[in-house]
């Protein structure tokens, strides 16, 4: 059996709970349960949901490291209401512990901006902007067209819902990326900045890809969940790697039952 808090130590490790994004409320760290008590298995997600939790107690695992906050923002009441209640009250009947790593697993070295910069093929991957010593985004260079990218996102991803702005057959040198919810104008406007001809994120509203299709800017929008899903095979790797140089039993399973909640079906 392995010590949660020792357990949590890897994630921390990898993933400073002080290094989220700036400007962005987010809460990360322990969010429900305690650091106490041991497990031999830890269940990771995208999303810490009823049908996670309960995934997590037929394994026996006492512990879930989700991505995404279980408790995103602050609430007055946890009842059975509403689905964040559901899932805070039966994790805590069941004993179990959830942690989750938001936006500091995104821009950390090695994190899931690192892992998108890598299927995407881009060379000489770096950060697109560092504020207070947090690397925001990967910009890099690419041989290739804005359809072969996105189709190679796509596949990578599992995605099949992927979106573009511009024309698939336009040439691409450089490539700048933020996965799941990056779509401002903003981060637009500073991929174009930099000298970027392609920039792929997710969650883009209307009024962004119309400016982006007038300023001739191209765009790659892939579905959330898809864009980031990916990433957890490669976190239960470095968790392992972290387990076994300590010389801990614990081993890291991607969850089997969560789901994009977007339909990804052809109607």
């Amino acid at each position: 059996m392995a010590k949660i808090s020792t357990i949590l130590s890897y994630i921390r490790d990898m993933a400073p709970e002080s290094a989220t994004q700036p400007d962005f409320e987010d809460n990360v760290g322990l969010l429900v349960g305690s650091e106490a008590g041991s497990t031999v298995k830890v269940l990771l997600c995208l999303d810490c949901t009823e049908a996670v939790v309960a995934e997590a107690e037929k394994l026996g695992a006492k512990l879930i490291i989700s991505h995404h906050p279980v408790i995103f923002r602050s609430f007055r009441r946890v009842t059975d209401e509403d689905p964040v209640g559901r899932t805070v009250l039966a994790a805590a009947r069941a004993g179990i512990t959830v942690y989750s790593a938001h936006t500091n697993l995104d821009f950390c070295n090695g994190g899931i901006n690192d892992c998108v910069a890598r299927i995407a093929g881009l060379e000489n991957a770096r950060a697109m902007e560092v504020i207070d010593g947090i690397a925001v985004g990967r910009i890099g260079e690419v041989n290739t067209t804005v359809g072969e990218l996105a189709k190679g996102l796509a596949d990578a991803c599992g995605d099949r819902h992927v979106r573009i702005v511009g024309d698939a057959k336009t040439p691409l040198r450089r490539v700048a990326i933020i996965n799941g919810g990056a779509g401002s104008l903003e981060y637009v406007k500073l991929a174009a900045e930099l000298g970027a001809d392609c920039y792929a994120t997710a969650d883009v509203p209307h009024h962004v890809l119309l400016y982006a299709a007038r300023s001739g800017m191209n765009l790659i929008v892939m579905q959330h969940y898809a864009m980031e899903r990916v990433y957890l095979s490669e976190l239960a790797e470095r968790l392992t790697e972290y387990a076994v140089k300590d010389g801990s039993d614990a081993e890291f399973i991607v969850s089997k039952t969560e789901t994009d909640p977007v339909l990804q079906e052809d109607l």
